[in-house]
């Protein structure tokens, strides 16, 4: 489901009701959600707590799946014009390319004429 939302796929849907926070204090001093349960419900509690947090924030619509087909990482995208694609450039973004660059090849290969 999460994967689902950070891509925009998903189906709105009531939340879940078996995820418990609370709200309590930071570090800092600062008043917080606190995620409680066992460890699974915790987690799970932390994970939509964090998730909230960021809508909130406007950071949400940064956090991505990398387009490569046989990655698909979750990044946080700091491009400054929130353009990000792959979470590596040089190992996701080459494949991608380069596969782009041999299917315009091919292409070009099948458009000649015979002759040339």
């Amino acid at each position: 489901r999460l994967a689902a939302l950070v891509t925009g796929e998903a189906e709105p849907v009531r939340a879940p009701t078996d995820v418990s926070l609370r709200p309590g204090l930071d570090e800092e001093g600062r008043v917080a959600l606190v995620p409680v349960g066992g460890p699974g419900e915790w987690l799970e509690a932390a994970v939509w707590a964090q998730v909230l947090l960021a809508q909130a924030d406007g950071t949400w619509q940064r956090l991505k799946l990398c387009r490569e087909p046989a990655c698909r990482s979750a990044f946080y995208d700091r491009s400054r014009n929130n353009s990000g694609v792959w979470h590596d450039v040089r190992r996701c973004g080459n494949a991608a390319n380069l596969r782009a660059s041999r299917a315009r090849r091919k292409q070009q290969a099948a458009e000649a004429p015979a002759g040339e």
